[in-house]
């Protein structure tokens, strides 16, 4: 099996404003890690941490939503349609360069497949 390797690292985009990492107080914020083999969601809140994870070969679909003031800072929403039983559903918020990002995970869903032998079938 190949080692998992982090291909892009983002995380949602509130108005400029740097995380704090390393104080006490943390302001909530959701990072993401995009690997060879899955994409890693942290969620961080101002007292909780919540960590989760989809397999590539799981999605299926990937779309993003722009609105006319997101547009403008370049922001948008992620929409990740999978066949994970768990989340079929997840939506990343904010995200800086939503369709270059879209691009890379897409890209890493197509090695993904190809790495596991899982193909799917469309009706047309």
């Amino acid at each position: 099996m190949n080692e998992e390797k982090t291909l892009l690292e983002f995380e949602t985009y509130l108005f400029g404003l740097n995380t704090n990492k390393e104080g006490i107080l943390k302001i909530p914020t959701e990072h993401y890690e995009l690997t060879n083999q899955r994409l890693k969601i942290t969620k961080q809140g101002v007292l909780t941490e919540t960590k989760s994870d989809i397999e590539l070969f799981k999605i299926k679909d990937i779309n993003v939503t722009q609105k006319l003031k997101d547009k403008v800072m370049d922001v948008g929403d992620i929409e990740i349609i999978s066949a994970d039983e768990s989340k079929p559903k997840l939506v990343l918020k904010r995200i800086k360069n939503p369709h270059e990002v879209r691009e890379k995970i897409r890209s890493a869903v197509i090695a993904a497949r190809e790495a596991a032998g899982v193909t799917y079938r469309y009706d047309l």
